[in-house]
């Protein structure tokens, strides 16, 4: 009853915050298995595709357990190969560096000068990341940063607007899955959020700017792949990108770039980083799109560019550049009378999401991963039911 009255007075939906308790009950009966003695850190944790790329991009190990850099995960993220990829040849990585008392020191006083308005602060080679931080790093780039406050409120036990050490473990073992980090080595993102001592505490202002940047950066690694360098991709090149880790068969992807490509120069259009990253914004808060993109498939009325970013606005707070828009309608009006596919845009937009999406039940191997989006589907598919009536 106490977590119901604080969600209200949050002005938190109680529906919601209750299948949130829900489902953080559900994860944390799974991390609270008993734990057994450390293993060596080649068999440190569960035999997962997740596990396997972690390992072998580690660059870093103390006291037997291994570490990423921020430039490892960077790396990791930015090369995830397509939805397909198996990845089960990945093997530890040889080349990793034992880390002495004195270095793991000075790696840590060096992430008290960390500054989180800095493009790059993920990049630093001092920076590092364990693997259930690694777990919840990954889900930081799939979700909308809504949904953290969502969580940052309700684990705010004392109202203070500000969150422990303790608290935000609790956010980052719901996000990676429930998975155990089994050992309580400090690490850079702990001393960046709660200081040296760890009892510092960091408000909701500090939180999302770090988590804000997280996301920024994967993209801007992305993006850089097909920049070289300039301050733009073109149209095709955005395509590409969009594309390039889904199922979608290599013709269909030449399809779809063709349509751009046989456009006169100059409806040609150059997509910029930040308008990148709205429409990478758009595919984190896809769920809420789809409702409101589905009244008009129920309605049959044909979708224009005015009511596309009817839909965006609705679903994100903001429009996109009608540079992005336009791209998107050449790509996916395959008629050309300026209304959008809508069956064949939605298909490949779910297939850039599942690809995107690392943490799956198959990745993770845990147990009832989905019952936070069971719990999702049902609330949309009344509030389908309800806009069809």
């Amino acid at each position: 009853a106490r977590y119901v009255d604080r969600l209200g007075s949050s002005g938190i939906n109680a529906e919601y915050g209750l299948g949130f308790l829900f489902y953080t009950a559900a994860a944390k009966s799974i991390s609270e298995k008993p734990k057994q003695d450390k293993p060596a850190w080649d068999n440190f944790y569960k035999n997962t595709a997740l596990r396997r790329r972690f390992l072998s991009y580690a660059s870093l190990s103390y006291n037997d357990e291994p570490f990423m850099t921020g430039e490892d995960f960077v790396k990791a993220v930015s090369n995830m190969e397509g939805a397909n990829e198996k990845s089960k040849s990945r093997t530890v990585n040889v080349n990793v560096t034992p880390l002495t008392d004195e270095e793991y020191q000075d790696l840590l006083t060096r992430a008290t000068t960390v500054n989180l308005d800095s493009e790059d602060f993920l990049k630093k080679p001092d920076y590092i990341i364990s693997y259930s931080e690694f777990l919840f790093l990954l889900s930081v780039l799939v979700k909308p940063i809504d949904q953290f406050y969502r969580h940052f409120r309700i684990l705010d036990r004392a109202n203070t607007n500000t969150l422990s050490k303790e608290e935000f473990l609790s956010i980052e073992s719901l996000t990676s899955g429930g998975q155990d980090p089994l050992l309580n080595t400090t690490t850079t993102m702990q001393v960046v959020m709660f200081g040296t001592d760890q009892k510092q505490e960091v408000d909701f202002e500090q939180f999302s700017k770090f988590l804000h940047g997280i996301q920024r950066q994967i993209l801007k690694a992305e993006f850089e792949v097909y920049s070289d360098g300039l301050d733009f991709i073109t149209d095709d090149e955005f395509v590409r990108l969009l594309l390039r880790r889904t199922s979608i068969p290599d013709i269909k992807k030449a399809r779809y770039v063709d349509r751009l490509e046989s456009r006169p120069e100059d409806k040609r259009n150059k997509i910029l980083f930040n308008q990148y990253c709205q429409f990478m914004n758009l595919l984190n808060d896809f769920p809420d799109f789809e409702v409101a993109i589905r009244m008009f498939a129920i309605t049959k009325k044909p979708l224009t560019k005015r009511d596309f970013q009817r839909a965006v606005r609705a679903s994100t707070g903001t429009e996109f550049d009608h540079e992005l828009v336009d791209v998107i309608f050449d790509v996916f009006d395959e008629d050309n009378d300026n209304k959008l596919g809508y069956d064949e845009f939605m298909m490949v937009m779910k297939d850039s999401i599942r690809s995107r999406n690392a943490l799956n039940s198959n990745s993770l191997n845990i147990v009832n991963p989905t019952i936070w989006e069971t719990y999702m589907n049902c609330v949309r598919q009344e509030m389908y039911k309800s806009y069809a009536h």
